[in-house]
């Protein structure tokens, strides 16, 4: 074990950078727009100033500091042991990552504004106005100034419980003052509390859906929770991504720890083999309970959906009759239902008790407005339309981008079957390399969401990267995940301005070269007669 001094000390690092970061915040975060006439609670540094630009050096000084001391913990904390040896006790990492977060939760938001776009769409419809079929602007919400101007006129793409939610954060805050400065900062700190759940529903279910993989849980806890992406964007940007990942992880979880069992048919009667199911706590239940928590979190954003059949078959592991470890096709197909039923039902009700509609799906295709290369499939768009501009092609830069989006979705969909048909051989493993693997697999999905979709923020990797650490075995790609996320950590400054924007030629110049480099590893790796470097022999249990 790390000499415990060692460890005192990157901790007590930990939370000088995460303190300098939210000093940094108060001079270049996401401090909402002031009245032009008079000072409000909320007035910053205006932008150019000396004010923001010390700032913005505190806050990015302190990242750097953050970013390299959470390294440098994971490698004392020992992320290539052997699962279950970790290196310290899980509570000491948990702690840890409170502790960092405490000056964060007192700074201002950093890394978007999203927060504020959130309790305008709650106020809006606490007082009666559709978030579905009106932006924020001309809906009449008062704090309209503090929403970026490019959303400001968009309709909200989040589901029936993201809005209640903060409806009923925006309800309190009226209750406590009259001040609408007042009532934001309120509305701020509540939609904070709110993520946190999220925060703590993470830091109760990812060690144990990263034990029933046998998977260390020290490990998976610093590269999914103590992260410098978590800190940003869940803790201090107060993102409803937190909350839809807490209960992603609840969702697998409870399938990962159920009691082994199940739901298979079994030999009756003299008349021949009747199809008998037979139902455990340990099979249905955990399943259905699964599809509710999911259906809460598709409420939330509709990605969350990707870990249903993940779900499914968590719970189809090990469940097959004695000596038969693959589930009858009844089993899964009850499992599955059960599933549905669960997520359906839940979802109904909620859009039903909010009085919203489906017009969330309308509000989908608002995102796309935005053109970045932060997007692998809209930067080799972006790339195409340089080139047909330079053909004197001007009017296809907008197809080609749209095409390149329509290719890139028509991939993320082949690949979650193909993840889904892995996942599908692995059940029939021991159980507790057919759990981590499932759970890898689902990371895997989420990463390819991120990836692939028209659009990407970096807070759309927590999911990803969350999901992948409970299923990681260690070794060479903790640290590849981790030098990612670091990366991505670097992509948006603390007032929520995206570094995509200055950059779109030689991000989209990025993209093709990492698609071309990635191309060339693959075939390498998967061209005929070699190449292969024992993939195909089986992992270790």
């Amino acid at each position: 074990m790390p000499a415990p001094d060692r460890l005192t000390r990157l901790r007590f690092a930990g939370l000088a950078a995460s303190t300098l970061m939210a000093v940094g915040a108060y001079g270049a975060g996401a401090l909402p727009a002031g009245d032009a006439d008079a000072a409000t609670l909320f007035d910053g540094p205006p932008a150019g100033s000396a004010g923001y630009w010390l700032g913005l050096v505190g806050w990015l000084v302190g990242l750097a500091a953050l970013a390299g001391t959470w390294w440098q913990l994971g490698v004392r904390l020992g992320v290539q042991t052997v699962p279950g040896t970790g290196a310290v006790p899980l509570g000491w990492a948990l702690r840890t990552g409170l502790l960092w977060a405490v000056p964060l939760l007192l700074a201002p938001p950093t890394g978007s504004r999203d927060v504020y776009a959130y309790a305008c769409q709650g106020a809006l419809w606490l007082d009666g106005v559709d978030p579905y079929t009106v932006g924020v602007l001309p809906g009449g919400c008062v704090w309209s100034d503090a929403v970026p101007a490019l959303w400001q006129d968009t309709t909200t793409p989040y589901g029936p419980l993201a809005v209640a939610l903060s409806g009923g954060v925006v309800a309190l805050a009226r209750l406590g003052t009259d001040s609408t400065d007042a009532q934001l900062l309120v509305a701020v700190a509540l939609l904070r509390a709110v993520a946190l759940v999220g925060v703590a529903l993470v830091a109760g279910c990812l060690p144990r859906l990263a034990r029933a993989g046998g998977v260390d849980p020290v490990r998976a806890t610093w590269l999914g929770l103590l992260s410098p992406l978590i800190m940003i964007h869940a803790v201090s940007g107060a993102h409803n991504d937190a909350l839809m990942l807490g209960l992603i992880l609840v969702a697998l979880t409870l399938p990962a720890t159920a009691s082994r069992g199940g739901v298979f048919p079994v030999a009756a009667s003299r008349g021949g083999m009747l199809p008998v199911v037979a139902a455990s706590r340990g099979g249905v239940l955990p399943v259905v309970a699964a599809g509710a928590v999911l259906g809460l979190a598709v409420a939330i954003k509709v990605t969350a959906i990707v870990a249903l059949p993940f779900a499914v078959l968590l719970a189809a592991t090990g469940s097959g009759p004695p000596g038969v470890r693959r589930p009858a096709p009844r089993h899964l197909v009850l499992l599955t239902g059960g599933a549905l039923g669960g997520g359906a039902l839940t979802f109904a009700v909620l859009t039903l008790s909010t009085g919203l509609d489906l017009g969330w799906i309308g509000g989908l295709s608002g995102t796309g407005r935005l053109v970045q290369w932060t997007s692998l499939p809209t930067g080799l768009g972006m790339a195409a339309g340089y080139v047909l501009r330079l053909a004197g092609r001007p009017e296809a830069v907008d197809p080609a981008v749209t095409v390149a989006r329509l290719l890139g979705l028509a991939l993320l969909a082949a690949t979650i079957v193909v993840l889904l048909v892995r996942g599908w051989r692995a059940v029939p493993a021991p159980d507790q390399l057919a759990r981590r693997r499932l759970v890898l697999a689902a990371g895997l999905a989420f990463s390819a969401l991120a990836v692939l979709s028209p659009i990407f923020y970096p807070w759309y990797a927590l999911a990803a990267v969350t999901v992948l650490a409970a299923g990681l075995p260690g070794g060479p790609w903790t640290y590849r995940v981790a030098g990612i996320l670091v990366l991505v950590s670097f992509l948006v400054l603390p007032d929520g301005l995206g570094l995509a924007v200055s950059t779109k030629l030689p991000g989209a110049l990025f993209d093709v070269a990492l698609v071309s480099v990635l191309t060339v590893v693959a075939y390498r790796r998967w061209r005929p007669g070699g190449g292969r470097r024992q993939a195909d022999r089986p992992e270790p249990p």
